[in-house]
């Protein structure tokens, strides 16, 4: 009798626990599908203000351009170039914006994606992991302190969301990001 207690009681013990996980899981979802767009990207650009704030540099607009990859109504616009740029199926894309440096000199690089629906997200993963391939090759031969940046870059995933990072402290990004949800 005492035997059959015992495994019961441990029987339950499991399925509690994953009746937890999987509500863990499922809050983690929800959470992921109640943030906004803007919220995060705004999140993002705070971060990189501050940190420009500490170097100097008043403004964004100074040192990066900011590219919203949903305005792609000039045939050549610079939304169409990054598109093209990273093999990004636009139809996948229910937001995304480009925050990337003017100059050909600095490797940064922030870019953030959210997917229509949780099918799209390994195919955008997938234009992200293109784009850092290109930015090895680039930067690998060019400025070596800039090919650090990328060796360093993160790309990171939170439900339908997904954040790419080549940048001086691309764990302050990565916060930035995941202090959204």
């Amino acid at each position: 009798m005492k035997k059959l207690a015992g495994i019961l009681v441990v029987f339950m013990a499991v399925l509690m626990a994953a009746c937890g996980n999987q509500n863990a899981d499922e809050s983690n979802n929800d959470e992921a599908t109640e943030v906004e767009f803007t919220d995060i990207i705004s999140n993002i650009k705070d971060q990189v203000a501050t940190d420009l704030k500490a170097d100097g540099v008043e403004e964004m607009s100074q040192v990066y351009q900011e590219v919203d990859l949903t305005e792609t109504e000039d045939e050549n616009s610079a939304a169409d170039i990054w598109i093209e740029k990273m093999k990004l199926n636009p139809e996948s894309l229910e937001n995304g914006t480009v925050i990337a440096a003017l100059m050909s000199v600095k490797s940064d690089e922030i870019i953030l994606l959210e997917a229509k629906d949780e099918k799209q997200v390994s195919e955008l993963k997938a234009s992200l992991e293109n784009e850092l391939a290109a930015q090895v090759q680039t930067w690998e031969q060019y400025l070596l302190d800039q090919y650090e940046k990328v060796k360093d870059n993160k790309i990171v995933t939170k439900g339908n969301f997904l954040l790419y990072v080549t940048y001086e402290n691309p764990e302050a990004i990565e916060k930035a990001f995941n202090d959204s949800f």
